[in-house]
């Protein structure tokens, strides 16, 4: 296996992959633990590193079964993101903790801007004009999964883009006292029982829900029988985007820049700068020495832990070389240094 030399005070790994185009390529991951500041005001101070270093996910995680929930964490285990994802792992808390029936979640990070109406408890109810929707109830927080999002189940059908939501229906009959979904997007409240809105989240898109699984291409007869195990040719490398859409910064981010998070906490608004340290990886084999800087291509934002996690990682083409490795290694660049 390759050697890794890690020179940072993050966490480090390397492993093997194959490029869409079936090339050998060893990939080096960088993934550093920051200490989220205090909510309520402005923090312009350099986050502090957390005291654990969080090592890059091997597989993935889920909030429970597989099957039946939501993913918390994907596999850092991929050679390439095309764009950098965002994900928030939290809860909407109302503003000090006093209860509300209706309230915004916001996430800014740079350019990049997302934002979500979460209500509390409601259900469909017959009135004079068919099923309508209650008031919503007072709630205190609610966490923002996607099982609190639209889809779900039903007795013959299942909505591809979220098996695991609330407020998929087949018929008036089914959804009568049923809820609907508490999380959604400003711009697509649902209205009616029969209403087929995008899901609205803020954490990792699994890769069997749509429209994610639709990017990673056709597995049929003639891809068993000229191409497999490869990916198939019609493979779009926006497959290994974990974040949904409005949460893929392109281009990458680099570091430095603001991010506010609202509604993620009873104390007021998180608001602080991206840590921007530089990475340089480097990787010798018996003929040749590449270096690279590393990208920053994921930033997970955890206010309910008080941590933020920055993955950055860079792909060394090693086709038919890996025989030839010699060490791989991955330091902080120096202010003074010019970035490859």
């Amino acid at each position: 296996m390759p050697t890794l030399e890690n020179l940072t005070p993050f966490a480090a790994t390397d492993f093997l992959s194959l490029t869409k185009e079936g090339v050998e390529c060893l990939v080096l991951v960088v993934a550093g633990s920051f200490v989220m500041p205090a909510p309520g005001r402005t923090s312009t101070a350099p986050l502090s590193l957390c005291d654990e270093q969080l090592a890059p996910r091997a597989e993935d995680v889920y909030w429970g079964e597989p099957e039946k929930s939501s993913l918390r964490y994907e596999t850092q285990a991929t050679y390439t993101r095309p764009a950098t994802d965002v994900l928030l792992h939290g809860r909407a808390w109302a503003p000090r903790g006093r209860k509300v029936t209706r309230m915004q979640v916001a996430v800014r990070v740079g350019s990049l801007e997302k934002r979500a109406v979460v209500s509390g408890t409601r259900v469909w109810y017959r009135s004079l004009v068919g099923l309508s929707a209650s008031d919503p109830l007072p709630f205190e927080s609610l966490p923002l999964r996607y099982e609190h999002s639209f889809g779900g189940t039903s007795a013959s059908q299942y909505e591809a883009r979220n098996p695991v939501g609330v407020g998929f229906y087949e018929s008036a009959k089914e959804a009568l006292d049923k809820p609907l979904p508490y999380i959604e997007e400003p711009q697509a409240p649902v209205r009616s029982w029969s209403d087929r809105p995008a899901p609205c989240g803020f954490g990792p898109v699994a890769r069997h829900w749509q429209p994610r699984l639709g990017l990673g291409g056709t597995y049929d007869a003639e891809w068993m029988e000229r191409r497999a195990p490869l990916w198939p040719m019609d493979f779009d490398e926006r497959f290994l985007q974990a974040a949904p859409q409005g949460m893929q910064a392109s281009p990458h981010l680099r570091g430095g820049e603001p991010v506010v998070l609202e509604g993620v906490s009873p104390e007021g608004p998180i608001a602080f700068s991206l840590p921007a340290p530089r990475l340089l990886a480097r990787c010798t084999f018996a003929r040749r020495r590449e270096r690279r800087r590393m990208t920053l291509d994921t930033v997970y934002l955890e206010p309910e832990e008080r941590r933020l996690v920055l993955v950055w990682r860079a792909a060394f083409p090693a086709h038919r070389e890996l025989a030839t490795h010699e060490v791989s290694s991955v330091r902080l660049l120096e202010p003074w240094e010019d970035a490859p």
